[in-house]
């Protein structure tokens, strides 16, 4: 759910601890690639999901001084592989011909964005890309759509 409704890395949510959450602001805090921090924000489904979670590990007796918001079965933090496992496991009852990945569904979230908003900066900004072409690369046939479209709404004359 979270990285469907904010597109974060899978390396960036095993870094979330429990305290990087404001439940009240639906907002957490992140540390990107290369060390540097951001605030992003979720939708009251996502904070539901969330809650849900919390609950669980809390009452799954995991150790006080375990501060990561995803933990394993051993009550540890989860690794990048693990959940790369989890993400390909469970996608498989949901559609077991596509192979989903954490990263496609960073992807999906940033194709829904920009296809909603038209604006590769904010998609850009969000999924945390120092470079635009980065992010132009990745959408830019979802762009050449939109430019087709736009060519097909204008009309010059009407048609009578």
């Amino acid at each position: 759910t979270l990285f469907l409704s904010t597109g974060i890395r899978v390396s960036e949510l095993v870094g979330l601890d429990v305290q990087d959450f404001d439940f009240r602001n639906n907002a957490f805090k992140i540390t990107r690639k290369g060390g540097s921090q951001t605030i992003l924000y979720f939708t009251d489904e996502t904070k539901s999901a969330l809650l849900k979670w919390l609950e669980i590990r809390n009452s799954s007796g995991v150790p006080e001084d375990e501060s990561a918001m995803f933990t394993s079965l051993q009550k540890k933090r989860l690794t990048v592989r693990a959940v790369e496992y989890v993400v390909k496991k469970y996608a498989k009852f949901v559609n077991p011909l596509k192979k989903i990945s954490p990263h496609k569904l960073r992807s999906t979230f940033g194709t829904n964005l920009y296809r909603k908003t038209g604006d590769i900066y904010m998609v850009a900004d969000v999924l945390g890309h120092k470079d635009i072409n980065i992010t132009k690369r990745h959408y830019a046939a979802i762009a050449e759509d939109s430019k087709k479209t736009a060519a097909q709404i204008i009309k010059l004359r009407e048609n009578k």
